[in-house]
């Protein structure tokens, strides 16, 4: 309901005067929007969330954008931002597990659907594991690697598939609110995190501590409950 045709038009009408080159939709849902973009046909690039955790559903939105001819670029390609922990952090025993962060970038960048992707690079090492990643091959070892990581991840990682939207009798945005926390925790910006945790909640002051049991049951494993309670003793 966002990428309406005003935006179109507006996109549309940039590029014909040069202000932009491309031009493209940056969503956290490719399977509702990257159809929707391939039969559009305008175009250039798509910017979406992409990496070892995700479904097949993901994936196909992924190739169908990719074979209408837009230029696909992951984001999120950590599965939760275990990059940027340090030891100390709280959840640093949980998340460290070496070379999960290379195998991922691998991962990612050697799908043929993947033109490129933006991880982060805040210090020299992570410079030089995004060089190894473009030249070394995404091996059987490396997929040994993510299904053990992915597994540690489960009860903490949010994958984003919608499954819980619309679950919380009070209302409150469940995806989104994870997201938050993934922010705070994931990649240490706590700052970022809190204020899109405003922008979400508002007033409304729903509490999970209120409810007995939590509706939002997540198929993958996520501590939906213990998260939201996390998110709300965090920011709130």
């Amino acid at each position: 309901e966002d990428a309406d045709d005003n935006l179109i038009e507006a996109q549309q009408i940039a590029k014909q005067q040069g202000k932009i080159r491309f031009a493209g939709i940056s969503t956290h849902s490719s399977p509702v929007m990257a159809p929707w973009m391939a039969q559009k046909g305008i175009f250039d690039v798509m910017l979406t969330v992409f990496n070892f955790s995700m479904g097949t559903d993901v994936a196909q939105a992924i190739e169908t954008a990719a074979q209408s001819g837009m230029g696909i670029i992951a984001m999120k390609v950590m599965a939760g931002g275990f990059r940027e922990q340090r030891p100390g952090s709280s959840i640093y025993d949980k998340l460290s597990q070496p070379g999960t962060p290379l195998a991922a970038l691998k991962w990612v960048i050697h799908h043929p659907a993947i033109a490129t992707t933006i991880p982060s690079i805040t210090d020299a090492d992570q410079l030089e594991e995004n060089v190894r990643a473009m030249q070394e091959p995404f091996s059987a070892s490396d997929a040994k690697l993510l299904a053990a990581h992915l597994e540690r991840i489960s009860p903490i990682y949010c994958r984003m598939c919608g499954q819980c939207e619309s679950a919380c009798p009070k209302g409150l945005p469940v995806a989104n609110t994870l997201r938050c926390l993934m922010y705070a925790q994931g990649y240490g910006q706590f700052a970022l995190g809190r204020e899109k945790f405003i922008e979400l909640v508002g007033d409304r002051g729903a509490n999970c501590a209120d409810c007995h049991a939590c509706s939002a049951a997540c198929p993958h494993g996520v501590d939906v409950a213990g998260r939201m309670r996390r998110a709300q003793e965090l920011f709130a």
